[in-house]
């Protein structure tokens, strides 16, 4: 299950939060620790050079002078520190009393140059001791000139406050990292739950756009932002979906219309020829005439069909290569006499092989319902115009007729379903405003388009179809 918005948000926060504290104390423990490293190093460092101050050189050797005011710490009975002298052959020339039984490893590093090492004192104690070597000076009152020998020092001291002042700081460091740690938990929640209230206020919104009324619209005023562009797609969305459902209302008011009338046709035949002895030849006349409704209704419910599958996406198609001038000579030969009787010119100006790749039965619809289409509304007298172009990886046919009475504001509508420049439906059982949206999803299935325009009376549509 994904976690919420909220918890994600606060987990991320509180990890990085916890990297930069642990990162901010482990560098302050290093650094505080050097520090007071360094410090014990100098105090210990300055007890060494106290004792080799004490250290000098005459006539009989070299001698070694130190009190317990000088340096009182080599002296307690109690956690004493130590210090031990060497000469340059090893001897012992001097240590401290705490050493009385027990002595210290010699190390050191270039002259005058300390060396300092982590110690076990001879007592048990953890330490920390300094080495070096040095030339003791010469005593003043030397009667004769002393040879340069150098003497070798390591002073120890312990190091359990050093340690203890560590151990308080490592843990000093870790309670106040929990400490703020669990101060930032209460202080993100806070303001996460306060950042994130915008989106309460916009589900509460959303929540408010009733199922029945999606033409509301979800207010942007005293939102953040970053959730504008959010508000504008849902804005979208629902009008997307409101114009949806006004066309699919539409639709099955149509499609009412369009059925009831043929359908109350059919009743008003049959009751009449019920209604009494017939002869028959009227009952054939009758037969006749409730054959032709029905045709026409199946006409309609066939399109309905057809487009459903084409907008499903459930429509197998076998596409070949056609001679277009053959499909529109097909599509004519049904429509010629009654354009002839109306005084329609046909005037078809194509090129010689013009080709088109596409199923042989849905591209004859296509072309059958635009050149019905034109067939119909042309004047009488009028004229029907075609011609097409030829390019390497399509074909476009264009079908202008003459007469047209719509307006250029209505050549967006003109491939909605039921939809006719006949407002008051004066054709209605006759012409249902399928054919050119039946048409135009058909062209969409096979990879090619149908586009329409109104200039100058005259109504052309653009039929484009991959070759």
């Amino acid at each position: 299950m994904m976690i919420s918005i909220r918890t994600r948000l606060l987990l991320w926060m509180m990890c990085g939060m916890a990297l930069l504290l642990i990162v901010f104390a482990v560098v302050v423990y290093e650094v505080l620790s050097r520090s007071l490293l360094d410090g014990f190093d100098e105090v210990l460092l300055a007890s060494a050079r106290t004792i080799s101050a004490s250290v000098e050189k005459d006539d009989a050797g070299i001698k070694f002078e130190m009190d317990e005011r000088q340096a009182p710490e080599f002296y307690r009975t109690i956690k004493p520190d130590y210090f031990q002298l060497w000469s340059e052959d090893g001897t012992i020339l001097a240590r401290s009393p705490g050493l009385a039984n027990s002595g210290m490893e010699q190390f050191s590093g270039l002259p005058d140059v300390p060396v300092f090492r982590a110690v076990r004192l001879p007592d048990g104690r953890a330490g920390r001791a300094v080495g070096l070597v040095f030339t003791p000076k010469a005593d003043e009152d030397a009667k004769t000139v002393v040879t340069s020998k150098q003497v070798s020092l390591v002073v120890a001291r312990e190091t359990d406050p050093l340690d203890s002042t560590g151990h308080f700081i490592r843990w000093l460091l870790v309670a106040a990292t929990a400490g703020t740690l669990v101060l930032a938990l209460l202080a993100g929640s806070v303001a996460v739950r306060q950042g994130l209230r915008p989106l309460d206020a916009l589900a509460a919104r959303i929540a408010a756009v009733r199922q029945d009324d999606l033409s509301a619209r979800i207010l942007a005023e005293r939102m953040p932002a970053e959730l504008i562009p959010v508000i504008g797609r849902l804005n979208d969305l629902l009008r997307r979906l409101d114009d949806a459902f006004r066309r699919e209302r539409a639709f099955t008011a149509d499609a009412a219309h369009e059925l009831r009338t043929p359908l109350a046709g059919l009743l008003c035949t049959l009751e009449v020829t019920l209604s009494q002895p017939r002869t028959g030849d009227d009952y054939r006349e009758a037969t006749t005439e409730c054959l032709e409704v029905t045709q026409r209704m199946q006409a309609v419910v066939e399109s309905l069909l057809a487009l459903a599958r084409y907008e499903s996406g459930q429509t197998a198609l076998h596409p070949e290569a056609l001679d277009v001038r053959e499909l529109i000579e097909t599509a004519w030969r049904p429509l010629d006499d009654k354009a002839r009787s109306r005084g329609i010119e046909f005037d078809p100006r194509l090129p010689a092989n013009l080709k088109c790749t596409a199923d042989r039965d849905v591209a004859q619809m296509i072309v059958g319902a635009l050149l019905a289409n034109a067939a119909e509304y042309t004047n009488d007298g009028g004229r029907i115009e075609i011609s097409g172009i030829d390019s390497a990886k399509s074909m476009e046919l264009t079908i202008t007729n003459t007469g047209c009475s719509l307006g250029e504001e209505d050549v967006e509508h003109v491939f909605d379903r039921f939809w006719r420049g006949d407002r008051s439906r004066t054709h209605t059982g006759i012409h249902c405003g399928l054919g050119l949206a039946l048409a135009q999803r058909s062209a969409s299935a096979l990879g090619g388009s149908i586009s329409a325009c109104i200039a100058d009376e005259r109504f052309s549509v653009r039929l484009i179809l991959p070759v």
